[in-house]
């Protein structure tokens, strides 16, 4: 590769990552609909003309950073699958992968849920996007619960798809709480709390 198109394409990685960036910012802080390409542009310090080089709007930068929150879920799904871990550890591998994953990526994590609040009835194709990324949540917090009622180690008293709800209603919670308070909850700790509710919850003895 020569060395000038090689420093453009590094300069042009670079733009792009400085939009995705300060819209992710943005729409974690003031909301999706409140964050205008202006101030996209304005907080990435480039034009709007060149923010919409790079993107074709406000939803296209949307789409692009619930990829790469999707694609973390994604990750960290598969290895569970792939653990060989029982049900009760790879909830807690789940939860320590949230408070792990939520110290270097805390606002990509949080997007998701606010956008699902603010934006879900409003854009057909937000919607759609983010309900593919829930329906996968759903049905690995459901996989997990399934086979631990079959083992014998969960309580089946409540249906898999109320347990699963309420297993990705536990851990949104978690990080927005971790989101709103960050600056006097401690991450590893809330996940501590977080699994011995979810376990107790789930009917299984805390030690």
């Amino acid at each position: 590769m020569q060395p000038a198109r090689r420093s453009n394409e590094q300069r042009r990685e670079h733009s792009i990552q400085q939009v995705l960036s300060a819209a992710l910012r943005l729409f974690v802080s003031r909301g999706y609909e409140n964050a205008t390409i202006d101030l996209i542009a304005a907080e990435a310090g480039l034009t709007k003309g060149a923010v919409y080089f790079y993107f074709k709007g406000k939803s296209a930068l949307l789409h692009a950073l619930l990829d790469a929150a999707e694609e973390l879920y994604a990750d960290i799904f598969a290895r569970l699958q792939a653990s060989g871990a029982d049900p009760v550890e790879q909830l807690e591998m789940f939860v320590d992968w949230c408070a792990e994953t939520g110290a270097e990526n805390q606002e990509l994590l949080v997007l998701p849920i606010l956008v699902s609040l603010q934006a879900m009835g409003k854009d057909a194709n937000i919607a759609e996007h983010l309900e593919r990324m829930y329906a996968r949540y759903h049905n690995e917090m459901a996989r997990i619960t399934r086979d631990g009622q079959r083992l014998g180690i969960f309580d089946d008293r409540v249906p898999v798809k109320e347990r699963a709800a309420v297993l990705v209603a536990l851990t949104d919670g978690m990080l927005l709480e971790w989101y709103r308070f960050s600056h006097r909850l401690d991450g590893r700790a809330l996940a501590e709390s977080a699994k011995a509710q979810i376990l107790s919850g789930l009917g299984v003895a805390v030690q």
